[in-house]
């Protein structure tokens, strides 16, 4: 039987051991890539630590085309690693909210005021723009010059409103149509806003009165029940 010497007497080996050579065995050293065969996934039952790996190996040499969201139960993927999506990929609708009324709202101010049309949406990103419809039907009775504008707020701000005179305050610009004794005219308004937060937003129908004289949103009018509507969607930037 051949005696393979390795320049140490403590360590002789017998060519019938390297097959199945034991660990204790392996002191130091290191064994060339290419004299260790694949290996396969049955034998790989234990963890590497951080240290046997190379630098950078999971940063650059892992496939993760198919990698389940099991796998990822921890940790974070560093910004760097992940691809900017291609442009023109934005302008998806995230959420669309919407709020309706036939409840009445009268005034006789010339500077807006709430309507009970309101509608709240809270958006997933400061970045989202969002996109608000609002319908509404006034009315202002037997008074062909007393119009009635509608105007959008968000929260308490003003945020569309027609067009005005140079009147202090401003007179609102709208139209009518009549019904015989009473004037009443559809008006929408669509509005693309910047809110710019993540906080819950109240987005508001308002209305005000040209002449000064008392007019109202016909939202549950008798006879008249119209039912206003305001919808506001979240677009993604």
């Amino acid at each position: 039987m051949a005696i393979i010497k390795i320049r140490n007497a403590a360590i002789d080996l017998d060519a019938a051991e390297i097959p199945n050579l034991p660990a204790t065995k392996i002191t130091s050293g290191t064994f060339a890539d290419a004299r260790i065969a694949d290996l396969s996934a049955s034998k790989l039952t234990g963890s590497i630590s951080d240290a046997r790996l190379p630098a950078n190996a999971l940063n650059s040499n892992v496939d993760l085309t198919n990698l389940s969201a099991s796998n990822l139960t921890s940790g974070t993927i560093p910004t760097a690693r992940i691809t900017a999506l291609p442009a023109g990929v934005g302008g998806k609708v995230l959420q669309v909210v919407m709020g309706t009324t036939q409840s009445r709202t009268a005034t006789s101010s010339q500077t807006f005021v709430d309507t009970n049309c309101t509608v709240n949406i809270t958006p997933s990103a400061s970045s989202s723009k969002i996109f608000i419809t609002a319908h509404n039907q006034l009315y202002s009775a037997d008074n062909p010059t007393n119009r009635v504008a509608l105007g959008l707020k968000r929260d308490s701000t003003l945020i569309w409103v027609p067009a005005a005179d140079t009147n202090t305050p401003p007179k609102y610009y709208s139209y009518f149509a009549s019904d015989g004794a009473n004037y009443i005219f559809p008006v929408a308004i669509t509005y693309l806003d910047s809110p710019s937060t993540t906080s819950q937003i109240t987005y508001k129908q308002a209305i005000a009165s040209y002449s000064g004289s008392a007019v109202e949103d016909i939202g549950g009018n008798s006879g008249l029940m119209y039912k206003a509507v305001i919808t506001a969607m979240e677009v993604s930037a």
